[in-house]
C-alpha cells in the first residue's frame, strides 16, 4: 500500500514539474518543432557553411589548433580557436555578420567564414552557447 501512495505521490510531483516548467515558456516555444536551444544546437553543429564545433569544439570552449604557420623569424606559431561560451548577443552577432569595429573602422576576421544568418538563427546559438557555459 505503502508503494503504491509513493507512486501515486512521484506522478503528482512530475506533473506538476511538468506543468511549471511548460507554463514558463511562451506559447509560441510551445507550439514550435524545436525549442530555441534545440536550434541552436543543431545551427552550432550543422550551420549552413563549416560547422562551429569544427574550430570552437563540441562545447565551444575553443582551444583547438586551426593552423600551424610560421612567423618572418621562422618561428612555429599556432592559430587556436577562441572560447565563445561568453560572448555577449552583440558580439556573437557581430562575429556571426563579420561587423566588428576597431577606432571606429569596419574590421574584418582573418580566419572566420562569413555566415549569412538570421537574427533569429544567432539568437538560438546565443542561447545553446549559453547553454554550455558551465
Amino acid at each position: 500500500m505503502r508503494s503504491l501512495y509513493l507512486i501515486y505521490l512521484f506522478i503528482f510531483i512530475t506533473s506538476n514539474l511538468i506543468a511549471n516548467q511548460e507554463s514558463n515558456q511562451s506559447k509560441e516555444e510551445r507550439e514550435s518543432f524545436l525549442s530555441l536551444l534545440e536550434y541552436g544546437k543543431m545551427l552550432y553543429k550543422n550551420p549552413r557553411g563549416i560547422s562551429c564545433s569544427k574550430c570552437h569544439g563540441e562545447d565551444a570552449k575553443g582551444g583547438k589548433k586551426i593552423a600551424k604557420y610560421y612567423d618572418k623569424h621562422r618561428n612555429i606559431k599556432l592559430l587556436k580557436s577562441s572560447n565563445i561560451t561568453n560572448y555577449s548577443l552583440k558580439e556573437l552577432t557581430a562575429s556571426l555578420k563579420n561587423q566588428y569595429r576597431e577606432n571606429g573602422k569596419r574590421k574584418r576576421h582573418r580566419i572566420m567564414p562569413i555566415y549569412y544568418m538570421t537574427d533569429e538563427e544567432i539568437l538560438a546559438i546565443f542561447t545553446y552557447l549559453k547553454s554550455q557555459r558551465e
